[in-house]
């Protein structure tokens, strides 16, 4: 093997905590430093480290690809315990970039500063809002509506346990989540997902995971609950989701739900004692920006040469 695809005996990781003000809360996080490399590690391999720390995902950070007229700080590929690359900027972004500014791997930019990063081959915008960081999402794209009977079914819940104020819909704004409003608090705890049923609903919406909120009766919608379960990526349920945020914040806006400015607050992971809070606004050109602050709880050495 040529050196320019070794990658040495050992590269440095880390476990961070997103969404959390405080180490082992929110969504843990595993990110690999593979920037050395003059080209991407195999993906068979990326696969078996995501499944050997065994975290809602793992981010690998790899070499930028050249792009016209923009200076691109790092490059990101983000896959599942299960295996499956995922391409939105959520939890797996947040983390790297808080632990590549907690490193110095790369310079922090000032409050109010931002840089580009590449997921997969997308280009999107890192802030720095004080003491947290924001992900620039795309636009919100409008999928297919669902049956709200199938969803009941694929939460094993009750037909009138969906709230149909939000009507459930996959939107997606980097990745595409099917959104699904539930009545109350009690309907979000019961939520015992059929599998197969859910991930079979979902694919009909080409939608990648199902995001189950409370939105409440308040009007506008400031804060909800919310559990994210996507089975079809081997994730069975996620503590704290951003790719899914974005979509459900433009969905509110869209159905005239927020206020101005246009916030909102989730609370996600209590149903997995890891509780999590994330915040979310729309920009001017009505991108949602996803922030929050993060908390490193490990650090270590991955043993790579033998088994590259």
């Amino acid at each position: 093997m040529s050196d320019h695809r070794s990658p040495g005996d050992h590269v440095p990781f880390a476990l961070v905590d997103v969404f959390a003000d405080a180490p082992l809360t929110g969504n843990p996080l595993a990110v690999v430093d593979m920037s050395h490399l003059d080209e991407d590690p195999p993906v068979a391999w990326m696969r078996k480290v995501a499944r050997e720390f065994n975290q809602a995902e793992s981010t690998f950070v790899v070499r930028p690809k050249p792009t016209a007229g923009k200076d691109v700080a790092a490059r990101l590929r983000s896959f599942t315990a299960g295996g499956t690359e995922v391409f939105g900027a959520g939890h797996n972004a947040l983390g790297a970039w808080w632990w590549l500014f907690e490193t110095g791997r790369v310079t922090r930019p000032d409050d109010g500063g931002r840089l580009t990063q590449q997921i997969g081959d997308r280009e999107s915008d890192v802030l720095v809002l004080g003491d947290t960081l924001g992900l620039i999402q795309e636009p919100a794209r409008f999928g297919r509506q669902a049956d709200p009977k199938a969803v009941a079914d694929a939460l094993h819940l009750h037909p009138d346990d969906v709230d149909l104020s939000l009507p459930p819909r996959s939107v997606d704004t980097g990745a595409s989540h099917l959104l699904v409003a539930l009545a109350d608090a009690a309907a979000l705890t019961r939520c015992a997902p059929e599998k197969a049923t859910l991930v079979r609903v979902a694919r009909e919406c080409h939608a990648q995971g199902l995001y189950a909120v409370v939105i409440g009766d308040e009007r506008p919608v400031t804060n909800v609950s919310a559990r994210f379960f996507n089975p079809g990526s081997g994730l069975d349920e996620d503590p704290a989701t951003g790719s899914a945020a974005g979509p459900l914040c433009a969905y509110l806006d869209h159905l005239g739900l927020l206020g101005v400015p246009k916030r909102l607050t989730i609370a996600q992971g209590e149903s997995m004692v890891r509780p999590g809070v994330i915040d979310i606004h729309l920009d001017r050109s009505s991108r949602p920006v996803v922030t929050g602050r993060c908390a490193t709880s490990a650090d270590g050495q991955l043993r790579v040469s033998s088994m590259w």
